[in-house]
């Protein structure tokens, strides 16, 4: 149809005409390699509407996929979401696009446009990786729209209101384009430019253009009404998402349309109700309450309820909502009235505590360092200037040598060649404020680093610093930088860390070296909770700045939206709510929704900040009738937590109206916390009931692989038999509440006999472990290595002629090397997991120790990797007082290899501590096992008839004797006159015994190394008490050497326990210990050199075998190293295997290893002091093979890897500095010394 209009020729167009057509034929000259006649045809049809066949014609090309892909590179990849400017060279043919676009109307009619739109459609059409964003507009019009507003216009552009390099582009334009199609399609138009149609979220800003050009708000509000229909006509989320991004770039445009933004608010889509609510709640209340309150009497049940949600955020007046709740007959709206009433209530209880009194705060001065700092900045440079100099030279030495040219040091060793003395002095009085950044760096040549300013911390480090120096520092440094330029500033320097954040904001405003201030220093503190414990001692520094900026917290929490951050994180917010004085009213109660929702984090983090609240149960007792079942569960979990035995009436009848289990449960733990005797509810006829009606619900998806039929026969305290029916539904309700520390499965768990909760504990346990770990078979695992071997070994030799020198081992491998490869990795596949199951872990509260320290202890060993399911198993122990299981605990608190687990057992440990009413350190003490030995140290075996007596000799070894005393090797078989099953059980618990010898022993010679290191101090009468009169602990203590301290540190006596009981000193003097003194374990860095001989010349005559070695290790003078670093064994040769042997021997695990496999240094936590030891080398390479190794350095810090914030020497524990150093000796003496051409054995 458009093609018989009547149009413009080209002799009318305001350019000339060949220079039209050169462009065109420009653009499809490729196409002559498909059919030489094509570019000359099209351009024909495009600049004059002739040789219309053409469109047929290349159709029929592009209708084979070879074709279409070959067209699609001749062609230059047009539509493509990729802009052309992210290549380096723009090819001619682009740029010939790129001026098509530019030129446009100016040198083109609209026909002729179409007419080039239509004819690259058609490849655009058959492109299956370019997805349209609207069906609704035809296909030629996004083509223009894809190459003319993303192919060829850069990926990002700073100007938001306008479109650099298409200022002659309008909406009109598309809009007569359309018209010229069809009348009546023009008004299809704003689908192009919001629909999203068939695009992911991470797609949305190669669209950016779309809303920008010339004229489209005009054009909008000329066609609001449309505008406002876009969702309903079937605009996509994420086009609704673009359209309310484009209302909040203008506030007037809002204004206009609050309505609309409200029935967004309302929207099914999170996304868009998100986004909509957030900017609802920037406007005027006055404008948004009725809007709101609209939608409570006109709408759907579900508008109707979130209606009532988003009004109870805003109002303080239940009265809206009191009416509404009177005419409502729907039940999920008339719980969610009542929920957002008792918010309400809460907020307006909030408004009675005391006003919040924002403390002023007193600017910092810019004071001026003194002359002594320009003699620092000499001294720094000097010494920087003779480093890079040796680096450089050594560059130069290599590329001749290996024959390169790298210039990476002598491009940084040239610039500062330049530096004059006068420009030194300039920097000093540009850091004093008497010289402009912009006038200083006129001096410099732009490549100078001005790392030299920060060496050593020299000028940090003087008293006259400040804020105001090291931000100008910074300028140097980094540039004027953005919001992430202050984050690098406060991570790294501990003096910004002492000021107020309003003190800080202050100095930079007078600086004037970040735009929007307030973002760049709230961003480490919205995104992130790790810096706020800084301010434990006074928040007022940190939420006093988010109070006078409380836009910032709008935005966090979704009260207006994100302006500048992004990923934003609620719990930290909520944190920096809960250190205000008074929680702002405002927020109140949208903290109670959060405090009631899905996000586990957040709601605890809510949960805490409202408990200030007066009388906050009330409320939450409201919600325990909530139409949700989550939020019905958060609030009797919460109400648990709150303790108000007023609640108890709540409770109980929430619990009788209550139909789902998962809800029931959290009820009934609710009232066993706060004191109610739930004992009504335990009964085997009750329990019994539960579970008929519990198996005939749907059972938990993904668990069919549970075998009920092996449950063993269990009983019931008294001894009754349990009826199996119980047991699975305990299973059953334990997967559906997926917690595996879960109190209502413990409180039935504890309803059983102790055997019985043995027994279940091992059988969940077990079945958890075997489903989770299920691998192919021998037989699957040799059959797929017969199938891939011959590929993947012609791979192997492809790889080494191609380059050998990355895959040596590659050079000789044989098909029986691969065909072991595969089969190895076939073999260690998971088939399944069983962490969706994780909740039955509940059921293990009551095993046996041994048990779960054995069956635990080789999963981690063997499994290590599966993180997940590691914790799950943990999280049901915090409730067993079993002390093998305690020890594990403290165990692997102190040291192990995954972080996240380390500190989940850290957690249950606090738990189990808090629980018990002791501080971890006696817990450890307190609860050390026996491994069946009574107080005289012996293991009595009763066959009945008979009775073997177990004991350990000097060297911890068991030894067997009969009741005549007579030495036996092993224990005997039953006779026939003997109790078969006695004399099983007396083996077994040998058996048991000596497995929790062999942990006991590896845990208590850690505790005591790591209580050596911290220097740890006992009370005297809790060392008498738990350790000296334990049957192995009191026999472990007598191969170490102690110290009796008095009251202020100082040394009174040192001691070594004896066999007898007594303590004697190393002149053989016997000793008594004062009851009000603390003890602690001797070491050479704590005594003298005399003392310490002594004891050497002791335990030597004594012939004691010490656990470890307590005076080897002398702590040498550590004043010569600096910045907490000691390097005295720099450059010291060894090999990967040798260090790594040396370091794991003395308990050291391996770094994390960066992009590509690579690590560069081991480390040993001490987990009482939160310190690491930091051992640095060269590096090695996962998987690891024997290569050259260079030793660097030791340092301490309190994060792993952390060498920037480096602990002072001089603050670290004596004992520990000097064990860290001497293992890094012992790395050293492994070596082959010192190597002067270390840097020439570095492989990289």
């Amino acid at each position: 149809m458009g093609e018989q209009r009547n149009m413009k020729t080209t002799e009318q167009l305001s350019i000339n005409s060949n220079g039209s057509k050169q462009l065109i034929n420009t653009i499809f000259k490729p196409l002559s390699e498909l059919d030489k006649s094509l570019p000359e045809r099209v351009t024909q049809y495009i600049l004059h509407g002739d040789e219309i066949d053409v469109l047929a014609d290349f159709d029929k090309l592009c209708q084979k996929s070879a074709n279409v892909d070959k067209i699609y590179e001749l062609l230059r990849g047009p539509a493509d979401l990729y802009s052309l400017y992210n290549y380096h060279n723009i090819h001619p043919l682009q740029k010939a696009r790129i001026n098509f676009y530019k030129h446009w109307t100016d040198a083109y009619t609209p026909e002729q446009i179409i007419r080039f739109a239509r004819f690259s459609a058609i490849l655009f059409d058959h492109l299956s990786d370019i997805k349209r964003i609207s069906e609704q507009i035809p296909s030629w019009l996004m083509y223009l729209l894809y190459d003319g507003l993303i192919t060829t216009l850069p990926s990002y552009s700073k100007n938001k209101d306008k479109i650099e390099r298409r200022e002659n582009w309008s909406i009109q334009q598309l809009h007569q384009f359309l018209e010229i199609e069809q009348a009546g399609l023009g008004e299809k138009l704003l689908f192009a430019i919001f629909d999203r149609q068939n695009i992911f979220e991470s797609y949305l800003h190669h669209f950016q253009y779309f809303t920008r050009l010339n004229g489209l708000l005009t054009y909008i509000q000329e066609r609001i009404e449309l505008f406002k229909q876009l969702p309903s006509l079937g605009l996509a989320p994420l086009g609704q998402i673009e359209q309310l991004n484009y209302i909040y770039r203008y506030p007037e445009f809002q204004l206009q349309l609050v309505d609309f933004i409200a029935m967004q608010a309302l929207n099914t889509c999170k996304q868009v109700s998100k986004l909509a609510t957030e900017i609802l709640f920037n406007l005027p209340v006055e404008l948004v309450q009725p809007q709101l309150q609209h939608f409570l009497t006109s709408s759907s049940a579900k508008e109707r309820a979130n209606a009532t949600i988003l009004l109870s955020r805003i109002i303080s007046e239940p009265t809206i909502l009191q009416q509404a709740l009177a005419n409502e007959t729907n039940k999920t709206v008339i719980a969610t009235l009542e929920s957002a009433l008792s918010r309400i209530e809460t907020a307006n209880a909030a408004k009675q505590q005391a006003e919040l009194v924002i403390p002023s705060f007193e600017p910092l001065v810019d004071t001026p360092l003194p002359i002594t700092a320009r003699d620092v900045i000499h001294q720094n440079f000097d010494e920087f200037l003779t480093e890079r100099k040796t680096l450089m030279e050594d560059e130069l030495e290599k590329n001749q040598r290996y024959k390169r040219r790298q210039t990476y040091y002598q491009d940084r060793y040239k610039p500062l060649q330049t530096v004059t003395s006068k420009s030194l002095d300039n920097i000093f009085e540009y850091l004093n404020g008497k010289i402009e950044s912009s006038v200083l760096l006129q001096e410099f040549d732009k490549n100078v680093d001005f790392d030299f300013l920060v060496t050593k911390n020299r000028l940090v480090n003087l008293p006259e610093f400040t804020l105001f120096h090291l931000l100008r520092i910074n300028e140097l440094l980094k540039g004027p930088g953005g919001y992430y330029c202050f984050e690098y500033i406060y991570s790294r320097y501990d003096i910004v860390k002492n000021f107020d954040l309003r003190q800080i904001a202050d100095v930079i405003v007078k600086l004037n070296f970040y735009p929007e201030v307030e973002y760049a220093i709230a961003l480490q503190f919205l995104t992130s909770d790790y810096y706020h414990d800084i301010y434990e001692n006074e928040p007022y520094k940190l939420w006093a700045f988010f109070a006078e900026n409380d836009f910032l917290i709008d935005q966090a929490l979704g009260f207006a939206p994100p302006k500048v951050l992004n990923r934003l994180d609620k719990v930290s917010v909520i944190k920096i709510l809960q250190l205000f004085p008074t929680i702002p009213t405002k927020y109140v109660a949208y903290l109670f929704e959060l405090a009631l929702g899905e996000s586990k984090p957040v709601r605890y983090a809510a949960q805490h900040a409202l408990k200030r609240i007066p009388n906050i149960h009330n409320q939450v007792e409201q919600a325990l009738s909530s139409s949700k079942f989550e939020a019905r569960i958060a609030a009797a979990n919460w109400l648990a937590e709150l303790g108000q035995k007023s609640s108890i009436k709540a409770l109980n009848v929430a619990l009788k109206k209550e139909k789902r289990e998962t809800v029931q449960a959290a009820i009934l733990v609710a009232l066993e916390k706060i004191g109610e005797d739930i004992s009504q509810h335990l009964t085997p006829k009750k329990l019994l009931d539960d579970a008929q009606k519990g198996l005939k619900g749907k059972k938990a998806a993904d668990f069919d692989w549970f075998d009920f039929n092996l449950i063993p026969t269990l009983t019931w305290q008294n001894g009754d038999k349990v009826d199996s029916q119980i047991i699975e539904w305990w299973i059953c309700l334990a997967v559906k509440l997926k917690d595996p520390a879960n109190p209502l499965l413990t409180i039935y768990n504890q309803l059983l006999s102790i055997q019985s909760q043995r027994q279940l504990g091992e059988f969940i346990l077990q079945s958890f472990i075997k489903q989770d770990t299920l691998n192919p078979s021998l037989e699957e695992a040799e059959g797929k290595a017969g199938l891939e071997a011959n590929m993947r070994l012609r791979q192997y030799i492809a790889d080494y002629k191609r380059y050998p020198d990355l895959y040596p081992h590659y050079k000789n491998i044989t098909y029986e090397q691969v065909f072991e490869e595969i089969k190895k990795e076939t073999l260690a596949t998971y088939l399944g997991t069983a962490i969706k199951a994780k909740g039955m872990l509940a059921l293990t509260c009551g095993i046996e120790g041994q048990v779960a320290v054995s069956l635990l202890s080789s999963f981690m060993k063997n499994h290590y990797q599966r993180r997940a399911q590691i914790e799950a198993m943990l999280d049901p122990l915090a409730n067993s007082d079993d002390p093998m299981i305690i020890q594990l605990l403290l165990s692997l608190a102190r040291r192990y290899r995954t972080a996240s687990i380390q500190e989940k057992a850290r957690h249950l440990v606090e738990r189990i501590a808090e629980r018990l009413g002791w501080t971890t350190d006696e817990l450890a003490d307190r609860t050390i096992s026996t491994a069946g030995l009574d107080d005289n140290g012996l293991l009595i075996l009763d066959y009945g008839e008979r009775t073997f007596i177990a004991s350990l000799d000097d060297k911890f070894k068991w030894q067997l004797k009969n009741a005549d005393g007579e030495k036996i090797k092993a224990l005997p078989e039953a006779r026939k006159s003997e109790n078969a099953e006695l004399v099983k059980e007396a083996k077994k618990q040998f058996s048991n015994s000596k497995k929790e010898l062999n942990q006991l022993l590896t845990m208590q010679i850690s505790r005591f190394y790591e209580a050596m290191c911290a220097e740890r101090q006992w009370q005297v009468e809790d060392w008498q008490k738990y350790l000296q009169p334990h049957p192995i602990v009191g026999r472990l203590i007598q191969r170490l050497v102690w110290l009796e301290l008095d009251n202020n540190g100082q040394i009174v006596n040192s001691f070594r326990p004896t066999e007898d009981g007594s303590l004697i000193t190393n002149q053989d003097d016997e000793i008594l210990l004062d009851q009000n003194h603390f003890i602690t374990v001797a070491h050479s860095a704590l005594l003298s050199s005399d003392d310490t001989a002594k004891w050497q010349a002791h335990l030597k005559d004594y012939k004691v075998n010490p656990l470890f070695e307590q005076f080897g290790a002398l702590l040498s003078d550590m004043s010569k190293f600096k910045d907490g670093i000691i390097d005295d064994r720099l450059g010291w040769l060894t090999d990967s295997f040798t260090l790594r042997d040396v370091l794991k021997k003395l308990g050291y695990e391996r770094d994390n290893s960066e992009d590509g496999g690579y690590f560069y240094s081991y480390y040993k936590y001490f987990n009482s002091l939160n310190i690491y030891i930091n051992i640095e080398f060269s590096g090695s390479m996962l998987p690891e093979e024997k290569i050259p190794a260079v030793l660097y350095n030791l340092y301490f810090s309190n994060k792993k890897g952390f060498k920037d914030s480096a602990i002072a020497l001089d603050k670290l524990p004596k004992v520990l500095l000097a064990e860290g150093y001497a293992n890094y000796m012992a790395v050293a003496n492994a070596s082959s010394g010192f190597d002067p051409n270390w840097k020439d054995k570095l492989i990289w």
